[in-house]
């Protein structure tokens, strides 16, 4: 039997269907992209790069294309006495009784969302919010759609509403309030050291110290690298000055402003300036050896 490797895929592929393979996804891609409805199929997070895929959005591809899913719970925990559970689902997508592509989806009620919320209640929300991650993730894979939409809200901070398995999300507005993760990475975490009150900004609110301040870390409003123009009226930092009123779409844009998109290749103002910085440094004419060597052929 011979080895078979990526090369001798690409050497044994057929060049003509593979181009109309592509085609046929592009067009897919198109179609899917002008009949599913923004704020209902999908929807854009502050923070991501691409848009979500809802559950309703998922299913509609999948009816598009023709298939069933089925379910399988892969693994799970129930601990009624300590209030726990958790779901591991597997999705299979099928047409005519044909396995076409499965996709997998977990969740547990330690999940952030969750944790206001008694485990005893839960119980089938958990399960229903495996089941649709393992079809949204199904879905993505058979429609080659992961280009297009993300499926990862996990890591945005972003609060999802109800409790019927993730279904309807809280979409940001102008009114929604920064998240505490937003918040932290923007102000870090800074404490007075006089009476040991949280500190958004530079100065203590309660007894106004604005010395003895420890900082753990340092947030976006703390680098060296920001100038007085950028908290003015009309700089880019000014949001954050609004301790308590900064919204989740002025915290998303100031992140991104400062920290930039690697996906979207969109450089960071953070490291402009410290390219700056580097380059206005002077350059060492000589190392510390190469000067004590010198000193020493000098004449006495």
């Amino acid at each position: 039997m011979s080895d078979v490797n990526s090369l001798s895929i690409i050497e044994n592929t057929d060049m003509t269907s593979f181009k109309a393979t592509m085609s046929k996804i592009g067009q897919f891609q198109r179609l899917v992209r002008e009949n599913l409805q923004d704020g209902k199929d999908y929807g854009t997070i502050p923070g991501t790069s691409k848009p979500t895929l809802y559950k309703p959005g998922a299913e509609k591809i999948l009816m598009l294309m023709g298939l069933q899913s089925t379910y399988e719970i892969l693994d799970s925990t129930r601990d009624f006495k300590e209030g726990f559970f958790q779901y591991q689902v597997r999705c299979t997508l099928k047409k005519n009784e044909m396995i076409i592509t499965q996709g997998l989806g977990a969740c547990n009620s330690k999940e952030k969302k969750y944790e206001r919320q008694s485990g005893f209640n839960i119980d089938n929300t958990i399960l229903k919010m495996a089941k649709k991650r393992s079809q949204v993730d199904a879905s993505l894979t058979v429609a080659s759609l992961s280009e297009i939409f993300t499926q990862d809200l996990e890591d945005t901070g972003v609060d999802i509403e109800g409790d019927d398995g993730g279904d309807h999300y809280s979409k940001p507005t102008n009114n929604d309030l920064a998240s505490q993760k937003q918040i932290d990475l923007i102000y870090g975490n800074v404490i007075c050291e006089e009476c040991g009150m949280r500190v958004y900004g530079f100065k203590c609110p309660k007894c106004k110290n604005d010395k003895d301040l420890h900082y753990n870390p340092k947030g976006i409003i703390h680098s060296h690298h920001l100038k007085k123009e950028d908290f003015s009226k009309t700089g880019k930092m000014t949001p954050a000055l609004l301790i308590g009123k900064l919204t989740k779409q002025q915290a998303s844009g100031l992140i991104g402003w400062w920290i930039g998109d690697s996906e979207k290749f969109v450089i960071g103002e953070r490291l402009k300036r410290e390219k700056i910085e580097k380059e206005a440094k002077p350059k060492k004419t000589a190392k510390k050896e190469e000067v004590l060597l010198a000193a020493e052929d000098m004449p006495e």
